[in-house]
Parts: structure tokens; C-alpha cells; sequence
């Protein structure tokens, strides 16, 4: 059995609003997370935090504990691991993190870095 419609004029301005509405809410939350900073951990400690935001010159940031090595690279706006002395090197491929919320963790070697917008104020939201 083969239903056939008809489009109607309605139809189109509806998809039109839908489709509005998704890219003013895409719209609106680009470009809000304000300064950027990484937190930078080895075996589970806070080793480093970096600002991000307004970096003049790169930062270079070796770790290197029990044989185990890793290079972090930070510039203006951005982070990643450059090297590690890890087997897999899937924290190097992970490449550089620009946006709150990436992160980079090399497992063998228990090195993380962790972009996050800084905190300027009090919480988004509040649960009850």
C-alpha cells in the first residue's frame, strides 16, 4: 500500500521555525564560554593549571616521573600533549583542545589535561 502526500503551505513554515529555532539555539551557545583554562594531572594530582586565554608565547610543560614521559604544548586558546614515551600514543593523536570540556589522557603514563571555562562566578544552575 503506497500513501501519498501533499505538502501544504503550512507545512513549509513550520519546517521554517523549526528549522530557526535549532540555529538561534545553535547560535546562542557559541562563543559563551568565556576564558579557558587546563587543568594539567599526573597520577591524580593537580600538577599545573593554565590559563589559556591570552597566552603571549607557547608553553612548553614536561613531565617525567618513574620513566614515564609527556610534553604538553599550550598556546593562545589552545592545549594538547605533543609527546609521550606511552606505546599506543593515543593521547599525542588526541591533538590540540580548544573548547571547555575536551580532555586528553594518557593511561600507561596516568598524565590527564582537561579544558574547562574558568569559573567567574557562582553555578549555572542549582538541583533541589
Amino acid at each position: 500500500m503506497q500513501i501519498k502526500t501533499k505538502l501544504k503551505p503550512g507545512d513549509f513554515a513550520a519546517g521554517l521555525l523549526i528549522f530557526s529555532l535549532a540555529a538561534g539555539i545553535y547560535w546562542a551557545g557559541l562563543g559563551r564560554e568565556g576564558p579557558l583554562e587546563a587543568q594539567i594531572r599526573q597520577d591524580g594530582q593537580l600538577v599545573r593549571t593554565v590559563s589559556l586565554s591570552g597566552l603571549k608565547q607557547p608553553v612548553r610543560i614536561e613531565l617525567e616521573q618513574d620513566g614515564r614521559r609527556n610534553v604538553i604544548l599550550a598556546e593562545d586558546g589552545r592545549i594538547c600533549m605533543a609527546e609521550a614515551n606511552c606505546p599506543h600514543q593515543d593521547c599525542v593523536r588526541t591533538g590540540w583542545l580548544d573548547k571547555s570540556g575536551q580532555s586528553a589522557f594518557c593511561l600507561e603514563n596516568r598524565v590527564s589535561v582537561v579544558v574547562a571555562g574558568q569559573s567567574e562566578a557562582g553555578p549555572d544552575a542549582i538541583a533541589r
